[in-house]
C-alpha cells in the first residue's frame, strides 16, 4: 500500500527512528512540480550507485553515518550534518551504519 504524500499545511515528524529504523522504508514525503522531499532509509552496507539530478539537492543526515562520494571526494555525514549539491553533481552513497536521510531535490524537468 502506498503511503500518501503530505498535503499543504500537514505536519510530519522527521525525528530519528531509533530502534524503529529496522522496519522502516524510504518514503516520499511530498512531491510538487518543483520540489521533492523524501526520508531515505539505508541499512549498513547499502550502496546507491553514482548518479546526478538536474537540480540542486540537499542531504540532511537524521541518524546514522553515510559516506557520500561527491565527484572525486568522499564526505562522511553524521546525525545533524547537511550536504548541499548543485545540479548535475555526480554523487554516490554508502551507509556505514543504519541511517535515515532527509533528501530534498529541486525538480527542473520531468526526468528528475
Amino acid at each position: 500500500m502506498a503511503i500518501p504524500h503530505l498535503t499543504s499545511g500537514q505536519v510530519a515528524s522527521v525525528l530519528p527512528l531509533g530502534a524503529l529504523i529496522a522496519d522502516a522504508k524510504t518514503t516520499a514525503l511530498f512531491k510538487g512540480p518543483h520540489l521533492e522531499v523524501m526520508r531515505m532509509v539505508l541499512f549498513a552496507g547499502k550502496k546507491i550507485a553514482a548518479h546526478h539530478v538536474s537540480g540542486p539537492i540537499t542531504i540532511h543526515c537524521l541518524e546514522g553515518e553515510v559516506d557520500v562520494g561527491v565527484e572525486s571526494e568522499r564526505k562522511i555525514l553524521r546525525a545533524g550534518d547537511l550536504l548541499y549539491l548543485a545540479g548535475n553533481v555526480k554523487h554516490d552513497l554508502i551507509a556505514l551504519t543504519d541511517a535515515a536521510l532527509l533528501v530534498s531535490v529541486v525538480l527542473l524537468n520531468a526526468a528528475d
